[in-house]
């Protein structure tokens, strides 16, 4: 949450000192080949179901769908374009991004448990590809890219099997699984190297593992495999020099 909260004060602190360092700027100035550019965002990664299948070590099965609550979303940019023609217009940009959610319900087995506390935290590293078709009304573009990189997730889960216990908690922390994503969006330009940004994004998260704890006994109850994947709608702007 930290890290959510730090990307979110850094983006808006961005987004303040723009208008001051834009209003020098030729209003119609179009950003050229090799022109660098910081950008923002925050927004709403949709909450979305999510299964994790394994066994405990003498083989019984174990199936955790989750259901997560909408969670906010902020990321960072730092990018360049790549070149620009009648064609529009191409960038390449480094992104670091981070969100959480929290969950509001979790069923081992087909039957739903007593959550007690739940969240996954998702932070990504992202080298991004964009197309920016050519301005329409000399202000509004489109924009479809990709992006791949690195992402990681931390799990913080706490639940009852019964109304007696036992306790079970996955306090899982996973890092360095491959992180892809597609972005598809619009921007309307404001003068003075700045412009607003939105856009819809599809991220997804390489396949890996989550341990299972009971907490009560104080042993490892079972090892699950999990993909990780999300919508996500953001908002934001981007400011070139």
């Amino acid at each position: 949450m930290r890290i959510l909260i730090s990307v979110a004060a850094a983006a808006g602190a961005l987004l303040t000192a723009m208008p001051a360092l834009a209003q020098d700027r030729p209003t119609t100035e179009e950003p050229h080949a090799g022109s660098i550019y910081v950008g923002g965002f925050l927004g709403d990664r949709f909450g979305r179901e999510q299964t994790l299948r394994g066994a405990t070590p003498a083989g019984l099965p174990r199936v955790i769908e989750t259901d997560a609550k909408d969670g906010l979303t902020g990321g960072l940019v730092l990018g360049a374009v790549a070149a620009t023609g009648d064609w529009g217009r191409a960038r390449v940009e480094a992104e670091f991004s981070a969100s959480r959610n929290t969950l509001k319900r979790l069923d081992l087995n087909g039957q739903q448990r007593t959550l007690l506390e739940g969240s996954r935290s998702v932070t990504t590293q992202m080298v991004n590809i964009l197309y920016d078709t050519p301005r329409i009304a000399e202000r509004l573009r489109f924009t479809l890219g990709a992006g791949v990189g690195h992402g990681a997730i931390d799990y913080d889960t706490r639940y009852l099997v019964a109304a007696t216990g036992p306790e079970i908690n996955i306090p899982t922390s996973v890092s360095g699984k491959i992180a892809l994503q597609g972005i598809a969006g619009a921007s309307v330009a404001l003068g003075g190297g700045l412009e607003l940004t939105t856009d819809v994004r599809y991220s997804r998260i390489a396949r890996h593992q989550v341990e299972r704890f009971n907490a009560t006994a104080g042993t490892l109850d079972s090892v699950l495999s999990t993909r990780y994947s999300d919508v996500i709608a953001t908002a934001g702007f981007r400011f070139f020099f």
